[in-house]
């Protein structure tokens, strides 16, 4: 399927086939950006995802294993990535991802603490008790994060003791998330990654395509920009909420705002080696297409500098909220541009999220 996939961009690009007058960027078609963003990003994106989470499960398997604090680092080093990788696929969170409600298995903010500490008491969990009888908010990226980032020798105390379920859940936990995501990188490149770059008989309408790798930035940007960072400041609530930051102990909330971003990025901009949606835009805009350029490399370096500050998201925005204000600022540009003027050359309608009601 991807060697056809190939072949037809190739074909497309080649001047003289298909029917295009020459093979310059005022030839780009909404088929030939979905299909190369298919191939050349967001098939990658969850393969890397995917690899990923099979790394961290393989990781918690030795701590479980062999509880030490070589293995904890590793198991520790190996959530970052994967949570990383997670992060940025939220750009283009739709398909499968979202029809199969992965994320309710992968990354659910708040968690129950309660709920898990409950959990740890049983005689024993599998990852079928996970995947099908705990809550959302009892799983996935933050349920590692809470059992995995607390004081090392209560991790490894309990690790060691075995007189709770802590390895079982660990483990089962672990395990549903590479399993999710091995399950939404093999729909990317199988039937839904073919549909969606426009090919066999259920191939989706290159509108349609387009409109959601356009939505999804646009959904992105106003859940980091509003109802996080907005909340967190008190400027989209009356007061000031930090808890609304995903995250716990292991203060990844900077990382996550990055890899939001750059995956934004990697949509608009496509592979070195292809096409994205600035390839649409500059045709009809190059006024626009700039400023998206510039909102992206301003949101980044926003982040960069933020990070630089070797503090938590949550106390940044209690204790320097002005230099938070200046990364949603960065952030709600790019919305802007994002939402009325890509949106309005491109002819897509946006409607509602699909986390809107999420329970």
């Amino acid at each position: 399927m991807r060697a056809h996939r190939m072949i037809l961009l190739l074909v497309i690009a080649l001047p003289g086939l298909a029917g295009l007058a020459s093979a310059c960027s005022n030839d780009v078609s909404r088929r030939e950006v979905a299909a190369s963003l298919t191939d050349l990003v967001i098939m990658p994106g969850y393969a890397a995802a995917a690899d990923a989470a099979r790394a961290l499960d393989a990781s918690v398997q030795v701590l479980v294993a062999e509880p030490n604090r070589s293995n904890l680092d590793d198991a520790r080093s190996a959530w970052r990535d994967a949570r990383s990788a997670w992060s940025r696929l939220q750009a283009y969170n739709f398909g499968p991802l979202m029809d199969r409600r992965i994320p309710s298995l992968v990354d659910w903010w708040p968690i129950d603490t309660e709920k898990i500490d409950e959990a740890l008491n049983r005689p024993s969990i599998s990852s079928n008790d996970v995947r099908e009888r705990s809550a959302a908010d009892q799983r996935g990226f933050g349920a590692l994060e809470y059992l995995l980032f607390t004081d090392d020798e209560s991790v490894l105390g309990e690790l060691r003791s075995g007189d709770t379920a802590y390895g079982p859940y660990l483990t089962a936990v672990s395990s549903v998330i590479a399993e999710a995501l091995e399950q939404a990188s093999s729909d990317w490149s199988g039937a839904y990654g073919e549909e969606f770059a426009g090919l066999g008989d259920r191939a989706i309408a290159e509108s349609l395509a387009i409109a959601d790798l356009v939505r999804s930035p646009v959904f992105l940007t106003e859940t980091i920009g509003d109802m996080q960072l907005g909340v967190a400041l008190g400027v989209t609530k009356p007061e000031a909420d930090s808890t609304v930051i995903p995250g716990g102990d292991a203060h990844q909330a900077l990382d996550d705002l990055e890899q939001n971003v750059r995956g934004i990025q990697d949509t608009y901009l496509g592979s070195p080696e292809g096409l994205g949606l600035s390839d649409l835009i500059t045709q009809l805009s190059e006024e626009t297409d700039q400023r998206m350029r510039d909102t992206l490399t301003d949101a980044i370096e926003a982040i960069e500098a933020l990070k630089r500050r070797n503090q938590p998201l949550k106390q940044l925005a209690q204790t320097d909220p002005d230099a938070v204000s200046e990364v949603r600022d960065a952030i709600k540009a790019m919305q802007i541009v994002l939402n009325t003027e890509v949106v309005s050359l491109l002819g897509v309608s946006i409607g509602f999220s699909d986390n809107d009601g999420d329970s």
